[in-house]
């Protein structure tokens, strides 16, 4: 056989790889916008490990790039046990362990393939009061729209309830707050996430007085303190303008290191992270300069956020670095832009670089191994 007959076998290989280094790139880059560093990658991708080797088969999966909403609701359900995702309204409710898929399908899987009875009935009377409340929440200003949806289809599915219980939560019609039942033992902890979760629903486009008065009537319903329900209240706000200065320096990031590929995937990365990154009332100032095509000009306008949240912009823009498989030479060239980005943020970006490195090499080592032996 000559070495022209082996070009083909060696390039399907080799593009197997390029695919999955597409799918890593963007899984890193919904990973880091969780807000758990770099840290939670690791969980991330042993929770995915079946779509991984789905797409070394040749498998279509939903994508960042081309199905945002349904890889979202699949990514959220991934991370949850991991780390649950900053912006997601309700998220704070995962960590007071209201989600099954910790017991079922994720790390604990380890020790237990299948929750108790108990933890089920758990997550399904305090999962449907969080889902219930989010939906009250969101519809308080008019009809649920597409981004709400996708909200709520999010958090129901990383309840990891039974299907059946999960469809019919999410297509139960909303409830009248006046009419929401609170029934049973709720802990202190959990109905503070729930009331943090749902000022970040209320607030994420600009909080309404619809929205406001539904958040009251059920913290009144939950008997928590009026005085700390407005400490929580200043504290999501307070965040959402934080997410809006991130989701700015994100998207500047990307465009800056992918300065070359604008048109293409430095347009399409940029805008599809800003999408889930951005609070929505902000979301169309953030994507302003994408769609304008306005050249990025570092002007250390980031450099007073909080140092793990300029560590979380250079993974994101390394990440999406990534993603097209740069060769060494492209690396080099992608480095020096990056190391710009690092300067201007006042960080350095070598210590994202390499946690990030490291990751995609653990995960495609042993995706390649086998693939050595023809």
């Amino acid at each position: 056989m000559t070495l022209d007959a082996y070009a083909p076998m060696v390039d399907a290989k080799t593009a197997a790889l390029a695919r999955l280094i597409a799918t890593l790139a963007e899984d890193a880059i919904f990973g880091l916008a969780t807000g758990g560093s770099t840290t939670v990658l690791e969980g991330l991708g042993r929770r995915r490990g079946e779509a991984y080797q789905a797409v070394l088969g040749g498998h279509r999966l939903h994508t960042m790039s081309a199905d945002l909403d349904h890889w979202l609701v699949e990514m959220t359900r991934a991370v949850v046990p991991v780390f649950p995702p900053a912006w997601l309204p309700m998220a704070e409710v995962f960590r007071e362990k209201v989600t099954l898929e910790a017991g079922a399908r994720g790390i604990r899987s380890f020790f237990s393939t299948k929750p108790s009875d108990k933890d089920v009935l758990r997550v399904k009377r305090l999962g449907t009061l969080a889902t219930r409340v989010l939906r009250a929440v969101l519809a308080a200003d008019g009809p649920v729209d597409a981004d709400e949806i996708r909200t709520l289809a999010s958090f129901v599915s990383a309840l990891g309830l039974p299907d059946e219980d999960a469809q019919h939560l999410y297509n139960e019609p909303p409830v009248a707050v006046d009419q929401l039942d609170v029934y049973g033992d709720v802990e202190p902890g959990f109905a503070r996430a729930l009331l943090r979760g749902a000022w970040l629903a209320a607030g994420w486009d600009g909080v309404d007085p619809r929205e406001e008065h539904v958040v009251r009537v059920v913290a009144n319903k939950l008997n928590f303190p009026a005085m700390d329900l407005e400490v929580v209240r200043n504290e999501i706000l307070q965040r959402i303008e934080v997410r809006r200065a991130i989701a700015h320096a994100v998207v500047d990031a990307i465009r800056f290191v992918l300065s070359d590929r604008i048109p293409g995937h430095g347009v399409t990365l940029a805008a599809n992270a800003a999408r889930f990154l951005a609070p929505r009332r902000y979301r169309d100032e953030v994507l302003g300069p994408v769609g304008h095509g306005a050249k990025v000009a570092l002007a250390r306008r980031y450099a007073g956020l909080p140092a793990e949240d300029r560590q979380m912009v250079l993974g994101i823009a390394w990440a999406a670095a990534l993603h097209e498989d740069p060769s060494i030479a492209r690396r080099a060239l992608l480095r020096a832009r990056h190391d710009r980005v690092g300067a201007d943020l006042g960080e350095d970006g070598a210590r994202q670089r390499l946690a990030l490195d490291e990751w995609v090499n653990d995960v495609l080592a042993p995706a390649a191994f086998p693939m050595g032996a023809d």
